[in-house]
């Protein structure tokens, strides 16, 4: 009965689970959802573009829908060496990026951690087992823009 309630949580779409919340109408789903037809970006994305919500409501539910933390990343608070890993454009491409080791695991924060190619590009680069956390794009992209371009922090 669980293990049904689990595929049930993640099987259900970002912009079902926005509706659900009320935080867009079902009308202003269909008009990202057209618009995701011709596009490559995901329907997250979109419905920020087009302003029906804002990054921290895509994270917010997103947290709920996966039971992942939600952290704020910083240069400070990570291990540079773990992201130097991983080619800068693997991590930008992803939105990902390595935070720290927790008993055996690599711990990953992820703007989209629905996002199955680059956990599995992840977890081919790394060769480790992962725990996902999520992250915003904005303090993802800042956070690698530090690690590879600013030398001061190495």
């Amino acid at each position: 009965m669980k293990e049904e309630q689990e595929k049930k949580k993640y099987s259900q779409k970002l912009g079902e689970i926005l509706v659900h919340y009320k935080i867009i109408t079902q009308e202003q789903l269909e008009e990202g959802l057209k618009i995701k037809k011709n596009s490559e970006k995901r329907i997250g994305k979109i419905l920020i573009d087009l302003g029906r919500v804002t990054q921290d409501e895509i994270n917010w539910v997103l947290g709920k829908q996966l039971s992942l933390p939600y952290v704020q990343v910083n240069i400070g608070n990570i291990d540079i060496q773990l992201s130097k890993n991983i080619s800068e454009d693997t991590l930008r491409k992803f939105k990902a990026i390595p935070i720290m080791e927790l008993n055996n695991e690599l711990v990953i924060a992820m703007a989209d951690p629905t996002d199955e190619e680059a956990i599995e590009m992840i977890k081919e680069v790394t060769k480790r087992k992962l725990k996902f956390v999520l992250a915003s794009f904005e303090n993802i992209d800042e956070t690698i823009d530090q690690i590879f371009h600013h030398k001061d922090n190495l």
